[in-house]
């Protein structure tokens, strides 16, 4: 990916800044020249003024004269680092290629060896053989080594640019701070001072305000969602109480094991310490089933699919099939979209559950289990493992506190992203898009744009309306910024394992993208390659395990 920055207008810009400089120290000069040379009692107001003048005009000369130094040389250091990084772009590439050609020729010579031992051939014709397949190895060797060589250096130039930038921030800073020092200075610094301990102090008590209004909505949402669970609790008592003889023991032993399950399951997750996050390398095999980058908002599931992929250890039977699957860890997806004008917007995508017998065969690994879910829809007030892990990723990753971010999710992935849209400001969450989520009832605010898939008879969606005492979620179409595509299922002949399925929401998703107004698509599309505004992407993943 080529670098930011433009070498040509930056240093056209620098010229401007010289040809400046030098303006105004001749302006000093002749104003100079002035107090000095004339001689008329009626001018010595002129002389004075004239010198005072000269003085801050030298002022203005040595700021936009240090401005333009710094900027000459980052635009010397950020042209020779578009060279080199273009140029280490187009070392990589052409190794790829070679790469691949000669991995390919790397899996016919394999074959063609294990042919003539299948075949018996001559010792001599399979040691030929092994010998074209030893000097094909070592070419597709050479390629990688040199593909990863070239990447260093694309690495190098940027980071040298990035030296470049932090050296002229400071020769323009040292300019300005040399010069700083009239009386209309310091006057205006301190006001300065003043406005920005006020812009401070407003700040802080916005802060303290939005934090203390998030916190009531996760406590009110909290007692709502106690207050339904108790509810349906008192439900299944009232009917099995109604079993004849041993009815009413019966219907507290079992309300007593689930209400025991759901605090215990609860509790088991929020009063356990944030995770340890760190960025996450795929396997080869993982790496294999990676389908690319969405390319707009019509395909922004593919995202949340494949992080469900993530972080899992198979075991194999015998006959290649996988005998069991474990958890191991929860990996997020972070996608940096940056466009043509510089604008950096964030594509965070979460993974569904991936572990529901925690509470029977242990923890797995994964935060994104059933305790997180039902810890999620119940306690907002307590967050979660899965949801601190999340925010502490999104800081490791360089989320800006400003920076458009938009949640996508299946699921749980859904569940946790409307949760953090509705409950969290720590972050800009500009949209959530997601599939098969109970998200109808969170508080997600208006300058949120909502993008809810929902399949006819997948009862998941619809736990939000049970859990929060017959609030009933918002009805279809009556927020602007919400969109919820409500269709069939195009595997609903497969019962509920074809309608609660990612990969049959990421058609319905694609097949009614109309249903999302065009403006909103136009919008959401910024934070896709496809859009031609892309400039270029940065993706990383991020995992932790269950404390």
């Amino acid at each position: 990916m080529a670098l930011p920055g433009n070498p040509t207008a930056l240093a056209d810009r620098a010229s401007t800044y010289q040809a400046s400089a030098s303006r105004i120290q001749r302006a000093a000069d002749d104003l100079r020249a002035l107090a000095y040379t004339s001689t008329a009692k009626s001018l010595d107001a002129i002389r004075e003024r004239s010198g005072e003048v000269a003085g801050t005009l030298d002022e203005a000369y040595g700021r936009y004269a240090g401005t333009a130094t710094a900027l000459v040389e980052y635009a010397a250091v950020l042209r020779d680092a578009h060279r080199r990084a273009d140029a280490a772009d187009q070392a990589e590439a052409t190794a790829e290629s070679y790469a691949g050609q000669a991995d390919t020729r790397v899996t016919a010579l394999t074959r063609h060896v294990r042919s003539l031992e299948d075949a018996a051939a001559p010792v001599g014709t399979i040691e030929a053989a092994e010998r074209d397949l030893a000097d094909a190895q070592r070419a597709a060797r050479r390629y990688d080594t040199a593909a990863t060589t070239a990447h260093d250096d694309h690495e190098a130039a940027r980071r040298d640019m990035e030296a470049a930038a932090q050296r002229a921030t400071a020769l323009i800073d040292s300019a300005i701070d040399a010069t700083n020092e009239s009386w209309l200075d310091h006057v205006g610094n301190f006001f300065a001072g003043v406005g920005s301990w006020l812009a401070d102090l407003g700040k802080w008590v916005g802060d303290f305000l939005q934090d203390l209004w998030d916190e009531l909505q996760r406590l009110v949402s909290t007692v709502l969602a106690i207050l339904g669970t108790v509810l349906i609790l008192v439900l299944v008592y009232a009917l099995l109480s109604m079993i004849p003889v041993i009815g009413p023991l019966i219907a507290a032993l079992v309300v007593g094991i689930l209400a025991g399950f759901l605090l215990a399951s609860i509790l088991s997750d929020v009063l356990k310490p944030t995770p340890k996050v760190s960025e996450y390398t795929r396997s080869d095999a993982e790496q294999d089933t990676y389908l690319g980058q969405p390319a707009d908002l019509a395909t922004a599931l593919k995202d949340a699919g494949y992080v469900d992929s993530l972080g899992h250890i198979y075991t194999y039977g015998p006959d290649g099939k996988v005998t069991d699957d474990n958890a191991n860890e929860s990996v997020i997806g972070v996608t940096k979209v940056v466009d043509a004008d510089g604008t950096v917007r964030w594509r965070v995508a979460l993974p569904s559950t991936q572990e529901w017998l925690s509470r029977f065969n242990g923890d797995q690994g994964a935060t994104n289990d059933l305790d997180s879910n039902l810890a999620l829809m119940m306690t907002p007030s307590l967050r979660s493992q899965y949801e601190r892990a999340i925010l502490e990723a999104m800081k490791q990753a360089g989320v800006g506190a400003d920076d458009p971010v938009m949640l996508v999710g299946f699921s749980q992935g859904g569940i946790v992203a409307g949760h953090m849209a509705a409950y969290n400001s720590d972050y800009n969450w500009d949209a959530v898009v997601v599939a098969g989520a109970p998200i109808d009832s969170m508080p997600i605010p208006s300058s949120t744009t909502v993008v809810s898939v929902q399949h006819d008879w997948d009862p998941v969606p619809r736990l939000d309306t049970i859990i929060a005492v017959g609030t009933g979620g918002y009805s279809f179409g009556d927020k602007p910024n919400w969109t919820t595509i409500h269709e069939a299922s195009p595997l609903a002949s497969k019962g509920l394992e074809g309608i609660h399925y990612g990969p049959a929401y990421n058609q319905t998703l694609q097949s009614n993208i109309d249903q999302v107004p065009a403006t909103d698509r136009a919008d959401l599309d910024r934070y896709f390659i496809g859009d031609p505004h892309a400039y270029g992407y940065e993706q990383s993943y991020y995992s932790w395990q269950e404390n």
